[in-house]
């Protein structure tokens, strides 16, 4: 359980005995020691607020944390109130923030490794991709990471750049070059941000797997980018992102198909010790000891192996510019959301 799922089940429990007041001033000096000083800030506000008589859980917008139960739906986390409110969505982007960041990728590529090596996450993808793609065809991969989609498309005749701008995923995906015998791959070492949409103009196809939200400009203006290039044809994978809409139509592109699949993205462990480092890489600390033993209780023994079970559900969305004729089946539909 991380700082904010803490907060989450303690912010009700502060509101009834309010003699909490040296927990916020402690939870304070951590988010302060973890480089969160805006949480710190808000901590530290609650912390004032709570010695005095009239508290700021007494004010009428002040801090409440509601959870319901509706019909056969999971508990729903209601926040109301500014204050806790700030400090959540605040805990969200610290976290964001770094996995966006290409030292993250350089520090987690060992990690990366792992999860390909015993994930069969991309098959269904890769399938898709040889089935579609012809030989000859010009092809950008949007943060290549190891080469995962790149590789299979040189090995059937594609011209692939990949744009990987960490040092370390490219080192992985130079040792999977290497293992396959592919030398004609193209790397680009830039952030797509970097990168301007004319240099990869009338590409045959721009692939972004899991990584458009990853930009400094956010999800929607990386894709319109990607647009922008006019390119042929973009295939755009990404797991469910809160509050992400996909558009079946962009501009003069229009939605070849939108398929969604759930795959297996489980994490498998020496021991237990490399599943307590895995999770404080993740987030920035070593876990608490609840959360250390909530850790130890995910893990499970299966087939001679240590592992966290964990599933994704995937989404794969195809363009075509148009122009080209397209068949499509089904119901279409202006915008599908994920």
């Amino acid at each position: 359980m991380d700082i904010r799922d803490k907060l989450i089940k303690l912010v009700p429990h502060w509101q009834e005995h309010r003699e909490h007041a040296e927990s916020y001033k402690r939870w304070a000096g951590e988010a302060e020691n973890e480089g969160n000083a805006k949480i710190a800030d808000i901590l530290n506000r609650l912390y004032e607020e709570s010695i005095k008589p009239e508290s700021l859980f007494k004010e009428p917008q002040g801090v409440l944390l509601a959870l319901t139960t509706t019909g056969k739906h999971p508990k729903k986390i209601q926040l109301i109130g500014s204050t806790i409110f700030k400090l959540v969505i605040l805990m969200n982007k610290t976290i964001c923030k770094r996995v966006a960041t290409v030292k993250f990728w350089d520090d987690y590529a060992e990690w990366y490794k792992r999860w390909m090596e015993h994930n069969r996450y991309h098959d269904r993808i890769i399938e898709v991709l040889t089935t579609m793609v012809s030989l000859g065809w010009k092809v950008l991969d949007i943060g290549a990471g190891n080469g995962i989609l790149s590789l299979p498309l040189c090995a059937v005749g594609c011209e692939v750049t990949a744009l990987e701008p960490s040092t370390a995923m490219r080192s992985l995906l130079y040792e999977e070059s290497f293992k396959r015998g592919i030398d004609w791959i193209n790397v680009d070492d830039r952030r797509w941000e970097e990168v301007s949409a004319f240099e990869y103009k009338d590409y045959d196809l721009i692939i972004a797997c899991n990584t458009l939200h990853l930009t400094r400009t956010g999800f929607s203006n990386a894709l319109q980018k990607v647009f922008r290039t006019g390119s042929k044809n973009v295939f755009l994978i990404t797991e469910k992102v809160p509050g992400t809409r996909i558009k079946w139509q962009h501009e003069n592109y229009r939605m070849l198909f939108g398929k969604f699949y759930e795959t297996e993205s489980s994490f498998y462990y020496h021991d237990f010790q490399e599943a307590y480092e895995h999770w404080s890489f993740k987030k920035g600390r070593r876990p608490y000891p609840d959360e250390a033993m909530n850790i130890r209780s995910q893990v499970v023994f299966e087939d001679d192996r240590l592992l966290i079970k964990d599933t994704a559900c995937v989404g794969m969305y195809w363009w075509k510019r148009q122009g080209i004729e397209i068949k499509t089946g089904g119901d279409e539909r202006e915008h599908l959301t994920i």
